[in-house]
């Protein structure tokens, strides 16, 4: 089915363009934006691309949805932004096709309208994409019937004034409602929206997905910088997703790349031959290396300053003396949860944000947690540990090796060890 509009969306030099403009379209990283519109480029600059993550109601990973993240326009914005807006959010969607979704869970897209009506759904349909509209009329309605019937899978919006929708409820296996909405008896899945409180889910079928703030924290704290925005995103895509999401982040925003190669090529990464692309550096590095690249970039930025680059420094020498220390007997539920505390313990400092916002908005372990809020716990110790090496203060020192009843010299033989591997990082985030 062909759209009726003379000016249909169109994949324009590897970026999508769904304005009439027949001029060619400059791709800044990925925004199809023309030159003669700076205040609008500006804009679009305060955006980046993400994933939202879905969860069942056993909290569970189940799906993502492709998001732009960033200051968003004002509800007054003029309609060419919102376009431009979402001819960003189609070009990355274009560009993680381009190179095949590697991941295995569903990712949903929310479009307009216009790009309904387009070509585009059908040129970039891949399995796993779940295509989100609004059908406001019987056109709409056909449209989306006459594409389904094509292969590509929709979620319309559930909404009780729109009989439309209510009507044709039957004919879809996923629908978008809101968490305060009466739940419905249907029996496609229900995707809810707007999630707040835990007790919200109890309330849905067993079967529904689940997105909002109570899974995610706020969309971008008012007080972080861009660069901090995308610096905590990638650290929670780090935390709690797959190295697939990883690699899907860094085809988004790929200004990222270069500092995460150098990182990766560098002695903390350890590779055994440098690695040319972000893919290619996290498939090597394998899951946990690649994590911990990844969170090393998020706590640095893609130029980090000379401060950025003592907290990263200090950041990998407390998770080196953790995972040392614990592997000589201290108490902790794993290396690798000591190593992450450690990790993180410079991420308020680095991001510019509360630990109780950090914690909220990583999905942080209650290990973790504990930790990193100051409440008594195995690794808050070898956390105090680590911050008492850092200040030569030997009587804190000598009071948590005999509460943790580890010799006092090889907790300094283990701090200096970590410091002296910590320091090659120093040259890599130059």
């Amino acid at each position: 089915m062909t759209s009726d509009d003379p000016h249909p969306s169109r994949i324009v030099g590897g970026g999508i363009n769904t304005r009439k403009s027949e001029q060619p379209v400059v791709v800044t990283q990925m925004l199809g934006i023309d030159n003669s519109t700076p205040v609008r480029e500006e804009a679009l600059r305060a955006r980046f691309l993400s994933f939202d993550p879905l969860f069942d109601a056993a909290s569970n990973l189940v799906a993502h949805q492709l998001v732009l993240r960033g200051r968003a326009a004002p509800a007054d914005a003029p309609p060419e932004l919102r376009q431009m807006e979402e001819d960003m959010l189609l070009t990355g969607l274009y560009s993680l096709t381009q190179g095949g979704l590697t991941g295995k869970l569903p990712l949903l897209v929310r479009i307009s309208a216009g790009v309904l009506f387009s070509d585009i759904p059908q040129q970039i349909n891949q399995r796993q994409l779940i295509w989100c509209v609004d059908i406001d009329n019987e056109q709409h309605l056909a449209r989306t019937l006459a594409l389904r019937d094509a292969g590509l899978t929709f979620c319309p919006t559930l909404n009780r004034n729109n009989a439309i929708v209510q009507d044709s409820a039957s004919a879809w296996s996923y629908l978008t409602c809101h968490a305060d909405d009466t739940p419905p008896v249907l029996a496609a899945r229900l995707i809810v929206e707007g999630v707040r409180h835990s007790h919200t889910q109890a309330r849905w079928p067993e079967n529904a997905w689940f997105k909002g703030s109570f899974f995610s924290g706020d969309t971008q704290p008012a007080e972080i910088s861009h660069e901090q925005a995308v610096q905590l995103d990638l650290l929670a895509i780090t935390l709690r997703e797959s190295v697939d999401t990883l690699v899907q982040f860094f085809r988004l925003n790929p200004d990222m790349t270069p500092r995460m190669l150098a990182i990766a090529n560098s002695q903390v990464g350890g590779l055994s031959r440098p690695a040319e692309s972000a893919a290619h550096a996290l498939v090597m590095l394998g899951p946990q290396r690649a994590r911990r690249v990844a969170a090393l970039l998020a706590l640095t930025g893609k130029q980090p300053t000379e401060s950025m680059r003592h907290y990263a420094v200090t950041a990998l020498t407390r998770a080196l003396f953790m995972g040392k220390i614990t592997r000589l007997g201290a108490p902790a539920e794993s290396a690798a949860d000591a190593f992450e505390i450690g990790l993180l313990s410079i991420a308020p400092r680095a991001l510019s944000l509360p630990v109780e916002t950090l914690i909220r908005k990583l999905g942080l372990s209650a290990t973790s947690a504990r930790a990193l809020s100051a409440h008594p716990s195995p690794e808050g110790v070898m956390l105090q540990l680590a911050y008492a090496c850092e200040n030569n203060d030997a009587e804190t020192l000598a009071a948590h090796a005999q509460q943790l009843k580890i010799p006092l010299h090889q907790i300094s033989v283990a701090y200096l060890d970590a410091l002296i591997a910590a320091s090659a990082l120093d040259e890599a985030l130059h």
